[in-house]
């Protein structure tokens, strides 16, 4: 590098740094953050990178700058927030606001990248700083795309699927992209030049191959019903509790359609919720939209009551304050409580086979559940290869034996199942020994003809009529602090989740005499498929309901939905719903033409036989490189050619380990090597004459000198130069 080059490099690295920087700030602050915010980003962030080059020239020791930079900010923030509350004389608030937030921006724009800029300058591990925060806005910026939906931002993933790419990918790419244009941008020493390209490449194969076990193209989650550790710890809360939001709208209830009240009723909007624990009192609507499981159901049908419920976990047995899990030999045992491993696991087929109807599916995980959730009734469920390891994280085959039909048909049928034990039946029929639950229970019962009040299931309609009737769906609730969380939501206030109605239908129905528990896991309205064959499970889908047992049906669940106080959760993303179940196929079974090819994790051999391909490219380009500069000599011009064979020779000494120091001049390096090439001396005479004096070199003359050199070297460090010829990249070293 000439010294007008090494003069002007600094300068071009200040501007690439500061460009960096800009265009991560920019990222950073969102693409809806106002402009005005936005600009400030970017100027700050390239002023507070040309003042920590400033600055690092000034010799300023680095601590003190740090505390400065804090100081300064921990100063201007708060004076820029006050100022926006105080009125300016024609000048509205939101001007105010706006000004606030351009001035903060702003600040901590300039303080952040003079402190990334400095310490990336004085520093040589902080050298990567600016590259990876780079990297870190633009994940930041993608890694959401609307809650998982891959599909999301269209402009990526429209020329993905014209292609045949696969999104996740092409996200993914984006931003080893970016990295490797900051890397590059960024490059400050040719030093070790091989070093950080076999790091950097070492690097790229380990994400490109350990990606999907890491997680970094998979969607995040915040896991609703706490199933997808499993701790010790989780699965005691498991089996005390089921959390569980989303809320079926009443729509037209079956009670109703049956005639089974003496007048109509007014029916109530749905609720919705993202993720719950049993009895508490207050969640947050975050994550509702993110998908956790696909399923593709490889036969139609409509379930009956419209809703398609997904069990995980039941909670049959009261401990004197909620249901929990059941340990008794006999209670709940149709419930799949892991996942097949090489055998299917198989479950006795429920009564009623004519009430129902057998729908085989594959249920492909998007995050990690301690149970399977099987389409109720399941009867079998088989391990499945994962068509889409990027994506998924288990899939399992199952076989369910869905219960059809009208809601009438399931009337006249006692409750209860007369081959049980006498402690299986007093297990579904405990419940607390308030005597309101029994009062509460008889006064259900008015809600229904007197002609149905003996029929199980009729009864069962009037207790979710009642609910509906009298008690409000909320989020936000008072119980979770009371002995008995299910008296304090009935007999109080009536406001209320999933899990509070799911344990007050239980209550009553056993108050009735009818076998009931409560089952938790996904519930998902019949049609929000829109005709399709895929079922896109959300966080907010998780959900809690009471099943009464039929003699002959099985369980059947009882889900009352009163109004909503709420806002109703909106229904899924039918292109995200399409897709995901497409991509939930095996390859040779989707519907679709122009749906991605699934990636799969590279084997060692393609992982070693793809590192060797690049190691040899490697090679090669180095060799073609050092092939040209030992070449140029003979077809320089005169004006050249003594420039071309002083490069060339110095490609000589750098094979045998010859190279001049920093700081050191030309004449004192061809003193220093004119002991092993005495040709070398004089050739650096020739360059230097022919670059500051007027005299061209000959280039025959040139040529001759290089070629004498080189020979002078093979007799004094022989063994050296061999080893210096294999090296590619060797002549990085000559200066």
């Amino acid at each position: 590098m000439s010294r007008a080059a090494q003069r002007r490099w600094p300068r071009i690295e200040e501007l690439l740094v500061g460009l960096v920087l800009a265009l991560a700030a920019v990222l950073l602050w969102g693409p809806h953050a106002p402009w005005a915010s936005l600009v400030a980003a970017g100027l700050g962030a390239g002023f507070g990178a040309w003042a920590g080059a400033r600055l690092e020239r000034a010799r300023l020791r680095t601590w003190p700058v740090i505390a400065g930079a804090a100081l300064f900010t921990l100063l201007l923030v708060p004076a820029a927030r006050l100022l926006a509350r105080v009125p300016a004389i024609g000048v509205n608030a939101e001007t105010l606001a706006l000004a606030r937030d351009v001035v903060v921006v702003g600040v901590l724009c300039v303080t952040i990248a003079l402190l990334i800029a400095l310490l990336a300058r004085r520093f040589g591990l902080a050298r990567p700083l600016p590259a990876v925060v780079l990297v870190l806005a633009l994940t930041r910026l993608l890694a959401a795309h609307r809650g998982g939906a891959i599909h999301r931002p269209l402009a990526l993933s429209d020329p993905a699927w014209l292609h045949g790419w696969h999104p996740a990918l092409m996200l993914a790419g984006l931003g080893a992209t970016a990295g490797v244009i900051a890397a590059v941008a960024l490059w400050r020493s040719r030093r070790r030049a091989w070093l950080q390209l076999v790091l950097l490449a070492t690097l790229a194969i380990v994400l490109v191959y350990f990606a999907p076990g890491l997680g970094l193209l998979a969607f995040s989650n915040t896991d609703p019903l706490g199933l997808s550790s499993k701790t010790d710890t989780d699965e005691r809360q498991l089996s005390s509790g089921a959390g569980g939001e989303g809320q079926i709208p009443s729509g037209g209830r079956p009670g109703d359609q049956l005639g089974l009240t003496e007048a109509e009723g007014e029916g109530g909007s749905g609720g919705v919720a993202p993720e719950m624990v049993p009895f508490r009192d207050e969640y947050s609507r975050e994550g509702a939209q993110s998908p956790v499981a696909v399923v593709v159901l490889h036969d139609d049908v409509e379930p009956n009551g419209g809703v398609f419920y997904f069990r995980q976990v039941a909670f049959s047995s009261w401990n004197g304050r909620r249901l929990v899990r059941s340990a008794e030999r006999g209670v709940d045992e149709d419930l799949f409580v892991r996942f097949p491993s090489v055998r299917p696991i198989q479950r006795p087929a429920p009564p009623g086979l004519g009430l129902r109807q057998s729908v085989p599916a594959t249920v492909s995980l998007i995050q990690d559940h301690a149970q399977p959730p099987v389409l109720a009734d399941g009867v079998e469920i088989s391990a499945a290869p994962i068509a889409d390891p990027a994506l998924f994280r288990r899939s399992f085959h199952s076989v369910s034996e869905v219960l059809i039909g009208e809601p009438r048909d399931l009337l006249g049928r006692p409750a209860g199942d007369p081959s049980w034990p006498w402690a299986v039946r007093e297990k579904y029929l405990a419940l607390p020994p308030d005597p309101r639950y029994r009062e509460l229970a008889e006064e259900a019962l008015t809600m229904i003809r007197a002609s149905y009040r003996d029929d199980a299931w009729a009864r069962a309609l009037a207790v979710s009529l009642w609910l509906e009737e009298n008690t409000r769906y909320s989020l936000r609730s008072r119980h979770a602090s009371a002995a008995d969380p299910t008296g304090s939501f009935l007999f109080g206030d009536r406001i209320g989740y999933c899990v509070h109605l799911a344990h007050a239908s239980a209550y009553l129905m056993r108050a009735l005499g009818m076998p009931a528990r409560v089952a938790a896991g996904y519930a998902y309205i019949a049609a929000n498929r829109a005709g399709g064959s895929a079922i896109l499970l959300r966080s907010g889908d998780a959900h809690a309901w009471a099943e009464v047992y039929l003699q002959g049906v099985g369980w059947v669940p009882v889900d009352p939905a009163p109004p909503s106080i709420d806002p109703p959760m909106p229904a899924p993303d039918l292109d995200l719903q399409r897709l995901l179940g497409e991509l939930a196929r095996p390859e040779g079974e989707r519907l679709a033409d122009d749906v991605p090819a699934p990636w799969r994790r590279p084997s060692w051999r393609q992982v070693a036989g793809g590192l060797l391909i690049a190691l040899a490219g490697w090679a090669l380009l180095g060799h073609a490189v050092k092939l040209w500069r030992r070449l140029a000599p003979r077809l320089a011009r005169r004006d050249t050619a003594a420039r071309t064979a002083y490069r060339a020779a110095l490609d000589r000494l750098a094979e045998a380990g010859l190279t001049r120091r920093y700081g050191e001049t030309r004449e004192r390096f061809a003193e220093r090597v004119g002991a092993l090439a005495p040709a070398f001396t004089s050739l650096t005479g020739m360059h230097l004459a022919a670059c500051y004096g007027r005299r061209a070199a000959s280039r025959r003359g040139a040529h001759a000198l290089t070629r004498l050199t080189a020979g002078q070297l093979d007799d004094a460090r022989r063994w050296r130069r061999w080893w210096g010829r294999l090296a590619p990249w060797s002549w990085l070293q000559a200066r």
